[in-house]
C-alpha cells in the first residue's frame, strides 16, 4: 500500500460533464496577424516553460495570428482539468496527467514536446534535495523517511519511484512516505524539517542551494535517457473545430523551443520576466532544461508503462491517436 497524503485539490472530478460546454467557440476563419485570435495557455512558473514566454515576447505566436494569454496554475493536473472543461485552450502538463485523462476517456491530445530529462548529472535540472547537514546521502538512506513531490500519483511521483528502484530499493512506495508539496513551498518544507527530502525542478534546485540544501539524486536522468517529462496539449474539440489554430500554436512553440535551446543567455535573462519571484542570481546559475521538438507516440511508451506498473492508470490508451501530428 502506498503511503501518501494529498494536500492539494482533487482533480478530474466532474470534468467530463464540463467538457461539452465552455467559452471557446470560434467561427472557422483564416488566422490573421493583423487581427490575432486570442487563446489561453495554462502554465506553471517553472524553467521548462520559458519557451512559451519567449514565443509570446519574440512575436512567434503573433506571427502565426495568435494572441496567447498565459494563465498560471499550481500544477499539470489543474491545467488538464481546465482544458477539458474548455476554460483554457492549450496547456502544459506532465505526461502522466495526460495519460490519466486520456485513459479515462477525456478528450485531450498531446501536440508538442515541452521538456525532456537532461543527458547527464552535470546538466541535470531536477533533483531530490535534502538539508546540507542531513544524514541522508543517497537514495539508500530514504526508506523510512518523508519525501515530497509536487503531485502525487503522477509523473513527479513516478520518476522518483522508478529512480529509487533503479538504485536497488525494492517496493519504494511501501518504504517511503510521499507527501504533496507545491514547488514554491518545497525548499522551505525541507529546510524547516517538514519533510526529509523533496523532488524539485529548476529554479527550485538552485533556490535550494542558496538555502543550504544539496542534491542526492536526479530522478529524471535515472528514469530514462531524454525521458519526456511534459508536453503541450489541447482538447480534441479544438483539434476538430480549428486545426489551423492548433497547427499555428505548435509551429510557434517549437520555434521558441529551438530558439531557447540555442540561446541559453536569452533564456536566463527572460526567466525573471516570466517568473517575477525568480531573482537574476538564481536565473544566472540554474541548470537549463532540455527542449526538443517533434513529438511522437513512442515518446510516451516508457512513461505509460511505468504509470501502469505503479497503478496510476488502469490501461495504456492508444498512443497513436493520443498524439496529434500537425500537417
Amino acid at each position: 500500500m502506498i503511503a501518501c497524503f494529498r494536500v492539494s485539490r482533487t482533480v478530474f472530478a466532474a470534468v467530463a460533464v464540463l467538457a461539452v460546454s465552455g467559452p471557446f467557440a470560434l467561427a472557422q476563419e483564416q488566422l490573421d496577424p493583423e487581427n490575432p485570435t486570442v487563446v489561453t495557455l495554462g502554465t506553471i512558473p517553472i524553467a521548462p516553460l520559458i519557451p512559451a514566454f519567449i514565443a509570446k515576447k519574440n512575436g512567434y505566436f503573433a506571427e502565426e495570428g495568435l494572441e496567447v494569454e498565459l494563465r498560471p496554475e499550481p500544477g499539470g493536473q489543474d491545467i488538464v482539468t481546465a482544458v477539458v472543461a474548455q476554460e483554457f485552450d492549450f496547456g502544459f502538463s506532465n505526461q502522466t496527467s495526460l495519460l490519466i485523462a486520456r485513459s479515462r476517456g477525456l478528450g485531450v491530445s498531446a501536440i508538442a514536446k515541452a521538456v525532456v530529462g537532461s543527458p547527464d548529472v552535470d546538466s541535470a535540472w531536477d533533483a531530490v534535495i535534502v538539508p546540507s547537514d542531513s544524514p541522508i546521502h543517497g537514495p539508500e538512506d530514504l526508506p523510512g523517511k518523508t519525501l515530497s513531490v509536487n503531485t502525487l500519483n503522477n509523473t513527479p511521483h513516478m520518476v522518483v519511484l522508478a529512480a529509487l528502484e533503479a538504485a536497488g530499493i525494492e517496493n519504494p512506495q511501501d518504504q517511503i512516505t510521499f507527501i504533496e508539496v507545491q514547488f514554491p513551498d518545497a525548499v522551505g518544507a525541507v529546510t524547516q524539517g517538514q519533510v526529509d527530502a523533496a523532488w524539485v525542478v529548476e529554479p527550485f534546485v538552485t533556490v535550494g542551494t542558496f538555502n543550504d540544501t544539496r542534491a542526492i539524486m536526479h530522478p529524471l536522468i535515472e528514469t530514462g535517457e531524454s525521458f519526456l517529462m511534459s508536453a503541450y496539449f489541447t482538447s480534441d474539440r479544438l483539434i476538430e473545430e480549428r486545426p489551423d489554430i492548433v497547427d499555428a500554436f505548435v509551429r510557434a512553440i517549437n520555434r521558441a523551443m529551438e530558439f531557447s535551446a540555442a540561446n541559453p543567455d536569452v533564456v536566463r535573462e527572460s526567466f525573471p520576466e516570466f517568473n517575477e519571484n525568480a531573482s537574476e542570481s538564481v536565473a544566472s546559475q540554474m541548470a537549463l532544461p532540455f527542449w526538443l521538438t517533434r513529438l511522437l507516440p513512442e515518446d510516451f511508451e516508457h512513461g505509460a508503462e511505468l504509470a501502469l506498473k505503479y497503478g496510476f492508470i488502469d490501461e495504456i490508451p492508444d498512443l497513436d491517436s493520443f498524439v496529434y501530428q500537425p500537417e
